[in-house]
This record gives structure tokens, C-alpha cells and sequence, in this order.
């Protein structure tokens, strides 16, 4: 967002004509101050001035004043700009009751104010302001659009904060999702629309004050005037560029880890300028294996619907039932190994689409009946979206051999492995 201020004022002479002097024009941009002078000399012809992000006025001289304009000189005539002018005048007169909200669409200049003088034999003044912000502040949202899942077939990502998460989705942000995704995971269009901003140079990510504003990002304009927002987005990871046509479900950049984060994940919003300089964030719905219109719910993990392929029936998938082995860090590594060895220590993860109360029951048996089976029963909690059980073999000869793990999850087998421990 950037504002300007501009400023003239007019000496005028006997014959009503303002004196040749120079005066102040102050430049506001993200609250710096410049300030530089101008010539006040009269004004006899249509003059233009461009400053800020390509919004223009234009000043017409009309019978005793001036009418002032607002144009857009963008290169890319399709972004939509909301601007809010506010105008200060001595010895004129306006048509029209400050700050005006106003929006530009296309290169048509759009009527400020007229200025009409009032003493012809005093000095008159007048000074405007701006602010200009992406999107229409007007917008209606297409609230029977239903979106894509902004990542492609073959990709899966649990929504790690949803609808007013309790960290970063509060007051204007609350309609925002996340997806935790690793870094460089493809991101591709929700929506189809024409990129109107995009950030791609930082690299950095953190839970820091001063990475607030650090996030790499692509903001992408729909039909409706509302502007979709894909962010923390990784260094040089945005593949489109300002002005371009983007489709439904096209690659647009790689997710990454940088500005505000707790860690790699794409933020997804949909939202609209508003009156205050701000943002309102809107409810958005989308396509998921589940359904074909759904608002995604924090903690349950979502992908693309394949044809021909059912939603699924339970809430822990038998593919995300995995026996890993660990390292020295308790993080799993060989995941499809059937072979440990005596003293190795291994895990068995179990992962939930939906995360929900459940009963699980572990059984070990060993081909030779050298060792007692094992069971260990629990319940999961409710909020649980992956957990773990660890063990660890211990180096006694009786448990070489050929292993068999049975797990039941509500009394119903989920999964079998069998394994091989060796000295």
C-alpha cells in the first residue's frame, strides 16, 4: 500500500492569474516523507500526475476551477485498484463529501471532485491524499465457487491452523487455511484469475517481529474482484509474473518457509480490500476426497478426488500405518525395511486422516514361540493426528527370528508386518 500527499497553492494577481512561485509537495510512501518543490505557475491545461503505484490524477481546468480525475496508467489495465482520496481546500469549494472510496477498473478516468473558487481575489489551496489497495472493496464474493485444492494430484497436507487458529488467523486473517507442506512442494491455482502482486526474494522464516512482512507471496485477482493470497512461498519459487493468466490447477510457485512461521507450509486466504486500509478474509470451500464442496477443518489431512475412487471409509488409512526404524535422533528412517537387527530401535506410526478417539491394539509374536507374545492396547486422543509406539530389541539370541505385528484398530485388523531380526 502506498499514500501520497500532493499540495499547490495559487497567489493570484489583479487579474485573478496566480504569481509564478514555487510551493511544497509532500510524497508519503510507507510513511517515509519526502518532500520536494513544485511549480505553482497556472494551470491553463489538462495536467497529469503519476506517483503512486500508477494511480494518477488529472486536473482539468473548467470556468472559474478545476475538475480533478483519478486514472490508472498500470501497464496491466486488469488489476482492479481501490483508492480512498481525501481532499483539504481553502477558498474552494467540492462537490462531493470527503474521503471518497473509489474504484478503478480499466483506463476510463473516474471524477474525483470539481473545485470551484471562491474569491477570486484571494489565494485558494487545495491538497489531496491516497491510499491505493489490490482488489475491489466492492466485491462480491461467487460464494458457490468451489475451489481446488491448491496442490496437485498425488500430494497430501493436513490443514496445520484453520478458521480461526488460535496463532495467526484472528481479525482479518480468520478465514485463512494452512497447509503444512515441505519446502518445494508444487503449488498450483485454486482458482483461475490474473496475477496482480508477488513477492520473491526472501529467504528467511521464523517467529520473529522483524519477518512479519518477509514472506514470499503471489496474490492472484478472480472475476469477482476478490484477490486469492499464497504465501511463505520459498526463495525464487514463484514461476508466474505480474500481469499473467493463470488457470485452474496451474503451477504457480514452491512452497517454502519464509517470513512469520512456525515452520514450511502455505498460507491460503481469499479476501478484499477494505475501507480502512485493510483486509476481510472470506469463507472459501473446495473440492477434496471427501466431498465436492467442503470448508476444510484444522487437523485433517486433504487431497486431491481421484476418479472412480470412493472417499474413504475410516479414519486411519492402512498406507499410513508404517513401521520405520530409528536413529539416533528418534527420527525414522528406512521405513520400508523388513530386516532389524538386535539392539535396533523402531517405531510404529500410524497416521490419521481425521484425527478421533480410537482403540488400538498392537500383537508381537515370533515364529519360533521363543518369546512371549506382546500386546499393548491404548486410546487415542481426540486431537491426535499422528502418534507413535516405540521399541526397542533387545540383545538376547531368543529374539533372532521372523516376526509377525498385527494391528486392530476398534477391534477390526488394520495391518499386518512381518519382519526379520537378525544378530
Amino acid at each position: 500500500m502506498d499514500s501520497e500527499c500532493n499540495s499547490k497553492s495559487f497567489t493570484p494577481k489583479e487579474d485573478g492569474i496566480p504569481d509564478n512561485e514555487f510551493k511544497v509537495k509532500k510524497l508519503v510512501l510507507f510513511l517515509c516523507f519526502i518532500s520536494f518543490q513544485i511549480s505553482a505557475s497556472p494551470v491553463r491545461e489538462v495536467e497529469e500526475l503519476c506517483i503512486v503505484e500508477n494511480t494518477c490524477t488529472i486536473l482539468v481546468p473548467i470556468e472559474n476551477g478545476y475538475e480533478l480525475y483519478l486514472k490508472n496508467k498500470d501497464p496491466n489495465l486488469d488489476i482492479i485498484k481501490s483508492v480512498e482520496v481525501n481532499i483539504s481546500v481553502k477558498n474552494l469549494t467540492t462537490d462531493y463529501t470527503f474521503p471518497r472510496y473509489l474504484v478503478l477498473r480499466g483506463s476510463d478516468p473516474v471524477l474525483i471532485t470539481k473545485l470551484k473558487i471562491g474569491d477570486t481575489s484571494k489565494t485558494f489551496f487545495y491538497s489531496y491524499s491516497m491510499t491505493v489497495n489490490l482488489g475491489d472493496w466492492d466485491a462480491k464474493h461467487d460464494d458457490t465457487y468451489t475451489y481446488s485444492l491448491p496442490f496437485p494430484d498425488g500430494i497430501r497436507a493436513r490443514v496445520g491452523q484453520g478458521y480461526e487458529g488460535n496463532f495467526t488467523h484472528t481479525g482479518p486473517l480468520k478465514y485463512s487455511i494452512d497447509f503444512s507442506l515441505p519446502i518445494g512442494t508444487p503449488i498450483h491455482a485454486a482458482r483461475k484469475g490474473l496475477v496482480v502482486s508477488l513477492m520473491n526474494q526472501y529467504s528467511e522464516g521464523g517467529v520473529r517481529k522483524d519477518l512479519l512482512s518477509k514472506a514470499n507471496y503471489i496474490m492472484i485477482q478472480h472475476d469477482d474482484g476478490t484477490i486469492a493470497n499464497y504465501a511463505h512461498l520459498k526463495k525464487e519459487g514463484v514461476v508466474v509474473s505480474v500481469g499473467q493468466y493463470v488457470e485452474e490447477g496451474q503451477l504457480i510457485g514452491y512452497s517454502g518457509n519464509t517470513g512469520f512461521t512456525q515452520g514450511p507450509h502455505l498460507h491460503f486466504e481469499v479476501h478484499k480490500p477494505t475501507k480502512d486500509s485493510n483486509i476481510m478474509t472470506l469463507p472459501t470451500y473446495f473440492r477434496t476426497q471427501y466431498s465436492n464442496r467442503e470448508s476444510l477443518t484444522q487437523s485433517y489431512l486433504y487431497w486431491q478426488p481421484r476418479k472412480g475412487i470412493d472417499p474413504p471409509k475410516s479414519d486411519l488409512l492402512e498406507e499410513d500405518i508404517i513401521l520405520c526404524k530409528l536413529n539416533k535422533k528418534d527420527v525414522l528412517i528406512q521405513c520400508k525395511s523388513s530386516n532389524f537387527r538386535l539392539g535396533d530401535r523402531y517405531a510404529i506410526q500410524l497416521e490419521y486422516v481425521k484425527p478421533s478417539k480410537k482403540r488400538i491394539e498392537l500383537f508381537l509374536t515370533i515364529e519360533s514361540n521363543l518369546v512371549e507374545p506382546y500386546y499393548l492396547q491404548w486410546i487415542t486422543e481426540k486431537e491426535t493426528a499422528v502418534e507413535m509406539r516405540y521399541f526397542k530389541i533387545p540383545k538376547i539370541p531368543q529374539f533372532i527370528g521372523k516376526w509377525k505385528m498385527v494391528l486392530k484398530v476398534d477391534g477390526e485388523e488394520k495391518k499386518i508386518f512381518f519382519f526379520q531380526v537378525d544378530a
